[in-house]
């Protein structure tokens, strides 16, 4: 943990030794803020773009500048960086392994059984094409069946709707014939019973006109 911290921080020390606020640059030259501010007007009207920054790593409020631009706004060359001392060093792997003898495998055995489930036993067809096929062929006369099924049952219902329609028609005709049986039996009937009334008052006013039989007495002759 202490060995980060000091990483960090020198880290943060290389940092500012390559990028550095307005105020930094203040300090640096012993002048104002305002007159850095100035400074950078000056320089980014005479380069005709603005002298951008970026934000300070750690310090997001803060916006830093590279050296290049730093030089830009103070008008001073870019400080040479110093070579860092180059320190010789050797690394080693070490050896901490342990060599142990190879296993032979050749000519060993292996059964896929091991790696499947115990729980569970699997249900297989030895041919299934030939399952396949007689589905096939049971299924084919299955459809060829209920096709000629159809068939029939369309005909037949063709047959029973030309018996239906006939049947139909010849039954309208005779329940008009009915109606008009009824209505003209009526009238016959009507007009046989007053006809057969007149006929019997006819006949028993010709039997008022006759001379009434006396009633025949005892002993008598015939």
């Amino acid at each position: 943990m202490h060995h980060f911290a000091a990483v960090h921080i020198y880290l943060e020390s290389l940092w500012g030794l390559f990028m550095q606020t307005l105020n930094d640059i203040a300090s640096s030259l012993g002048v104002s803020l305002q007159t850095v501010y100035n400074r950078k007007a000056d320089a980014e009207k005479h380069l005709g773009h603005k002298i951008e920054g970026r934000q300070h790593p750690t310090d997001k409020r803060k916006i830093v500048y590279d050296a290049e631009a730093v030089a830009l706004i103070t008008g001073q060359p870019i400080e040479p960086i110093p070579a860092l001392e180059a320190v010789a060093v050797t690394v080693e792997t070490g050896n901490h392994c342990k060599a142990i003898a190879q296993p032979e495998m050749n000519g060993l055995d292996f059964s896929l059984e091991q790696f499947r489930a115990d729980d569970i036993e699997t249900l297989i067809f030895e041919n299934p094409d030939e399952v396949a096929d007689q589905f096939l062929a049971v299924a084919d006369q299955l459809v060829e069946g209920m096709g000629a099924d159809i068939k029939a049952r369309e005909q037949r219902l063709k047959a029973t709707r030309t018996a239906q329609n006939k049947v139909a028609e010849k039954a309208q005709e005779l329940k008009l014939e009915q109606r008009l049986y009824r209505d003209r039996a009526r009238d016959l009937d009507m007009a046989q019973t007053e006809q057969t009334q007149s006929l019997q008052d006819t006949l028993q006013a010709l039997q008022a006109l006759g001379k009434p039989q006396s009633a025949p007495t005892d002993g008598s002759a015939a």
